[in-house]
């Protein structure tokens, strides 16, 4: 890869990796991390099935749209999936607090919700835990500690090396 990542492409990425059932363990280098297929049919979601075979479809075959995946050339400017698990593991130990926010989020919070407890699902159970905040304020604290993460591995794309990084999206508010 010969472009460096933006910021929002890597959070992206952090967020994607994140929402899967083992996101915390890929991130930790816990459990194996995903394969460029399993990245392209996840980032892909499901094809509605109609029983026949239709013609026409991708103009890229699907191949080459797999080795193309922009996550596959992410890891790969990132340093890997161990430099990326150091990242993760480092945060973990130096701030174990806000660690906790965010793997609870990535632990409970899923599209569509899967706590339906009636006082706000999984977002108000984390809000609760942190003197009552609402459920903007968790997204909010969840995504900066996403761009922390995501900024470190940018600078500290492997062990002992500093990168410097400038990118317009650095002084972005982060909604």
């Amino acid at each position: 890869m010969h472009d460096t990542p933006t910021l929002s492409e890597v959070m992206n990425f952090i967020k994607f990796i994140a929402c899967f059932d083992n996101g915390l363990a890929i991130l930790l280098g816990r459990a194996e991390p995903p394969s460029a297929v399993t990245l392209h049919d996840l980032k892909k979601g499901s094809q509605e099935e109609y029983g026949v075979h239709i013609d026409g479809g991708e103009g890229v075959p699907l191949a080459q749209n797999i080795l193309e995946n922009k996550f596959d050339e992410i890891v790969c400017f990132l340093g890997g999936w161990k430099n990326i698990a150091r990242a993760f593991n480092d945060y973990r130990q130096q701030w174990p607090e806000t660690w906790e926010l965010f793997a609870m989020y990535s632990t409970f919070v899923r599209p569509g919700g899967e706590i339906r407890d009636g006082k706000g699902g999984a977002m108000a159970m984390i809000g609760r835990r942190y003197d009552g905040i609402v459920p903007k304020t968790v997204r909010r604290r969840r995504n900066k500690i996403v761009r922390t993460i995501a900024l470190y591995l940018i600078t500290h794309p492997r062990e002992g090396e500093i990168v410097l990084y400038d990118d317009p999206e650095l002084d972005k508010k982060l909604n």
